[in-house]
């Protein structure tokens, strides 16, 4: 027997789009969806290859393969080992449905699919970079399509990348309904739920609405944002330097005009004598003098940074003291104690001070990127993970780089030359005259003083 869709469900099915993008709530319908998806595929043509994952072997066999053995009955054939499902199809062959968990992703490399399901997608960690390298190009050779289901999630917002890919994509097609759009749950049990529920939980997981994580740094349409922005370039250049701690890893070359990055460079397995020839090759080319570059100064960077070859570069360090760049308001100048109006800084080190300070340049999308693919989608994953964990000591602090590490499974190396790149927007403030809050407040001081000056003329004439 087929199953009655609703009408949110029967919109995806009748359409053509080749990539579907679906963000739907808790029980709105989405197994069912899926699996009369995968089976008209499956049995319209002969040969074909459907892949389904979910976040993890275990999830997709309570998921989907229990439910889809049922829906088939005796038609289908089952491996219950392997997984797979062979279907038979309307011109007397088999199709065969791949289904496995996200963890095994890489075994799906260098296969061709006609149709590939990802469910759940904002709980897969690096999904844009694996649906770039392995599943996109399962796609070329047969044509196929893709869906991409999921309810939001704040740790992994891949749909609202996808939809974000959408508004400029013609093959892109987005879909949205809640749990309310499915006639078969209950009014009554989805009114218990909302008074049962907080209110962020209810508009996420029933009304499929993106909630923002509140401690998040950078706002996710932003950090999008960076990669399109057209900002107004400075004709000073910046050349910043990520070398990994053993020399073994990647070496980063980032290029900056300004506050817009317009070229990266990467090398494996680069020495000191390697990083040190490359800066100066480099600097020489772009016209970038060494004033204007930072080497990341831990492990070989330490070698590189303090090279008599590279005379007058930054050997930036995360663990520095934070640097002074806010006046100190409750010291005033001229008040019998100060001349100058000292400065402070609110920050619990160096990294957490170009964090911060990167977060307010992508939110008020004064910063830019020509970078593209991968180094693209892995600095988006990594800035987006980025909370304010400060403590309550008056110290601004960032999430640290060992935590984002846990989370995003990875090192967080692609965003640090960005990290880096602040240091320089930081020590502009510490120029005379430069920062605007400087001139702002010494201008008003002044307008005071000399107020109090004519007041004191005028009273002594009297």
């Amino acid at each position: 027997m087929h199953p009655i869709l609703h009408e949110k469900q029967q919109e995806v099915v009748i359409s053509n789009a080749r990539f579907k993008v679906i963000r739907a709530g808790r029980r709105a319908g989405k197994t069912t969806l899926e699996i009369e998806e995968m089976l008209f595929i499956a049995v319209s043509k002969k040969d074909r290859r459907i892949f389904y994952l979910a976040p993890t072997q275990s999830q997709a066999r309570d998921i989907i393969w229990e439910a889809l053995k049922r829906r088939l009955g005796k038609i289908g054939i089952p491996n219950e080992t392997r997984l797979e499902m062979k279907v038979p199809t309307q011109d007397g062959g088999y199709s065969i449905i791949y289904i496995a968990g996200w963890e095994n992703r890489e075994n799906f490399r260098g296969k061709a699919a006609d149709l590939i399901v990802f469910d759940e997608l904002d709980t897969m960690r690096n999904f844009q970079i694996a649906w770039l390298e392995i599943f996109r190009p399962a796609l070329l050779d047969t044509k196929g399509r893709a869906t991409f289901i999921g309810t939001p999630k704040k740790e992994n917002p891949n749909l609202r990348r996808l939809e974000k890919i959408a508004e400029g994509d013609k093959d892109y097609k987005v879909f949205y309904f809640t749990t309310k759009d499915n006639p078969f749950v209950s009014e009554l049990e989805i009114k218990k739920a909302k008074e049962e529920m907080d209110i962020s939980s209810f508009r996420q997981e029933i009304l499929a609405e993106y909630v923002e994580n509140q401690g998040s740094l950078f706002s996710f349409s932003a950090l999008l944002d960076v990669f399109s922005n057209t900002i107004e370039k400075e004709n000073e250049k910046y050349l910043i330097v990520d070398i990994a701690d053993d020399g073994s890893d990647k070496t980063v070359f980032s290029f900056w005009e300004g506050l817009e990055e317009y070229k990266r460079e990467e090398f494996a397995r680069f020495n000191t004598e390697n990083i040190i020839d490359k800066i100066r090759e480099y600097a020489s080319q772009d016209k970038i003098p060494f004033s204007h570059i930072a080497v990341d100064a831990i492990g070989v960077g330490a070698g590189v940074a303090s090279s008599s070859m590279l005379d007058g570069i930054i050997g930036y360090k995360s663990s520095y003291s934070a640097i002074k760049t806010d006046l100190d308001i409750v010291r005033l100048p001229n008040v019998g104690y100060t001349k100058e109006i000292p400065l402070v800084s609110d920050y619990k080190n160096l990294r957490s001070q170009c964090v911060f300070t990167l977060a307010g340049l992508v939110n008020n999308h004064q910063i830019a990127s020509k970078v593209d693919g991968q180094a693209k989608e892995k600095i988006i994953e990594e800035l987006s993970t980025y909370q304010d964990v400060s403590k309550g000591d008056g110290k601004r602090m960032a999430t640290a780089k060992e935590d984002i590490k846990e989370i995003i499974g990875r090192s967080p190396d692609n965003s640090d030359t960005w990290i880096m790149r602040m240091y320089f927007v930081i020590k502009e403030k510490m120029l005379p005259m430069k920062s605007e809050e400087v001139s702002r407040v010494i201008e008003k001081q002044n307008l005071q003083f000399d107020m109090n000056f004519k007041n004191k003329v005028v009273n002594s004439s009297k």
